[in-house]
């Protein structure tokens, strides 16, 4: 049995960029165009029935303009040139993003192209005065992973809408879904509290933060006695300082007190943008990975892409192989 979905697979195989030639395309007329059709036949049957010539110039004036058109709206779609420029990382259940970068030939201009997939973005694209130019679309995400976007549709009904001519275009780029970030309350007697991993243990000695006051010893420095306190009570004190040993955050897989994969990894997504946001500098721990304590933009999207493809069958199998 013949199957039109495998068909164009085989026909418009995936591809960094794809030229919409002649094997590309396809097109059909509109619903005005065989309305159009319905027209010329009677009238062709009122100009034999009545020997009628001017019946007759006015039928093939007709089909010449369905004829044309045919040829102009395949134009429009002839010699384009799509290239893939990146899918963006997002979370799911939020729109990846897709970046095209789409070109036409030197002399020909295009109108009224419509790029998008079904109930989902389309954006209408008119290549005039410019001979290339980047485009953005939108799909929805569900789960979290690898992400292909589907095969594109591509359409245009220009110069008349008399008839459509499409084409598809399988972008072979990948993006990252990450879990969706949902944080889930941890009991009060949880082992790594946010408390305990955050704080840090005092340094007495230190530089950085005031601590108070104490007596004046030989070989203090000048620097640090309270001339404040001596002028109120004529007895030399001493500022004290400490700083702080700091103490990595772990981000824990077998700390976590959440039954499920999902909801783990969903809430390990959650405390791994707060602690980014809060500059602090923390490490992942998951089954089969580790991630050294470090903070910054390139480390978040390390953890989070490895909680993105945390588990997924086809990259248990890459490792395997």
């Amino acid at each position: 049995m013949f199957n039109f979905q495998q068909w164009v697979n085989r026909r418009i195989p995936p591809a960094k960029e794809v030229t919409l030639t002649q094997r590309k395309i396809f097109i059909l007329p509109s619903k005005i165009s065989m309305g159009l059709m319905v027209i010329i036949f009677l009238l062709f049957l009122v100009g034999i029935n009545f020997q009628n010539s001017l019946v007759y110039i006015v039928c093939f004036w007709l089909i010449a303009l369905l004829v044309i058109n045919i040829f102009y709206t395949y134009r429009n779609l002839s010699g384009l040139t799509i290239k893939a420029i990146s899918a963006e990382s997002c979370f799911a259940g939020e729109k990846m993003v897709l970046e095209l970068e789409v070109s036409r030939p030197v002399k020909q201009r295009k109108s009224a192209i419509y790029f998008g997939w079904q109930n989902e973005d389309l954006v209408e694209l008119n290549l005039q005065e410019e001979q290339s130019t980047r485009i953005k679309l939108s799909h929805s995400s569900k789960q979290r992973g690898r992400f292909t976007p589907p095969r594109l549709d591509i359409f245009t009904r220009f110069p008349t809408g008399l008839n459509t001519a499409w084409s598809y275009a399988s972008m072979d780029v990948q993006g990252i879904v990450y879990p969706e970030p949902i944080e889930i309350s941890q009991p009060s007697d949880q082992h790594n509290s946010d408390d305990d991993m955050t704080d840090g243990r005092e340094i007495s000695g230190g530089t950085s933060d005031f601590a108070g006051t104490r007596e004046y010893q030989p070989g203090d420095s000048p620097k640090h006695i309270h001339w404040g306190q001596y002028a109120k009570t004529g007895d030399l004190y001493t500022k004290s300082f400490v700083d702080y040993e700091s103490q990595d955050i772990w981000l824990d897989w077998q700390s976590l007190n959440i039954s499920g994969t999902e909801p783990r990894l969903s809430h390990l997504s959650a405390m791994i943008i707060e602690f980014h946001e809060a500059h602090k500098q923390y490490g992942l721990r998951i089954p089969g990975k580790e991630i050294q304590p470090n903070k910054g933009e390139a480390h978040k999207i390390r953890c989070l892409t490895a909680l993105a493809l945390f588990g997924l069958p086809q990259e248990e199998a890459s490792y395997a192989g």
